[in-house]
């Protein structure tokens, strides 16, 4: 599985993603896989757990930061661990991170539903909204699914950080399509790299 992650990657880079920059160096940045462990999130309707979209997009993440980007990166937890809202919360504020970009995919009722929504906190400052709509601008203009909208919220890895934190939701795994896609490692790879660029577009770097 790791050898097709570096494929995936290095497939991705020579199509023209672009050669790394390091424009990132020396920021530390916390990737906080939602869910996970016994609590899978939002289950899909073939049964593909949130949690496991979350880790392959965080991980895929974590690879574009460190090695396209230069940043330092911290995971909340590991593959198959859950974490709590504050463990994560502790995790970011005792390692002095720059910023927290919180990886969910959303689910509703209405299984045809699916689009891409990004928040900040509700009383977030300039840096957290501005890293939220540059994340989300890149999302919907490179996944090419529905903009419900960059947002506000009062979400408790948002309120209780004390860095700019984001929390993304790029796609709906309820929705039948959206899930076979999460299924592919391809497009998880796709959708942590726009992500990334939206983080690079809000330090002001080239991705």
């Amino acid at each position: 599985m790791k050898r097709l992650f570096v494929l995936i990657a290095c497939l991705v880079l020579v199509a023209g993603v672009g050669e790394a920059r390091w424009g990132l160096a020396g920021k530390r940045i916390v990737v906080d896989p939602g869910h996970g462990g016994r609590n899978p999130g939002a289950v899909g309707p073939t049964g593909l757990k949130e949690s496991d979209a979350n880790w392959r997009v965080s991980t895929a993440l974590k690879h574009y930061l460190e090695n396209q980007g230069g940043a330092k990166v911290l995971m909340t937890r590991s593959q198959y661990q859950d974490e709590s809202l504050a463990g994560r919360v502790a995790k970011a504020n005792r390692w002095g991170a720059d910023r927290f970009i919180s990886v969910h995919h959303n689910a509703a009722s209405n299984r045809s539903w699916n689009g891409v929504e990004t928040y900040s906190a509700t009383n977030g400052s300039w840096a957290s909204q501005d890293m939220r709509n540059k994340i989300h601008k890149r999302l919907v203009g490179g996944l090419g699914i529905r903009n419900i909208g960059a947002k506000k919220a009062n979400f408790y890895v948002l309120r209780n950080t004390k860095m700019p934190a984001v929390l993304v939701e790029p796609a709906f795994v309820s929705n039948r399509y959206q899930e076979a896609r999460l299924k592919d490692p391809a497009y998880n790879w796709k959708e942590a790299y726009y992500i990334y660029a939206g983080i690079a577009d809000h330090f002001g770097v080239r991705p």
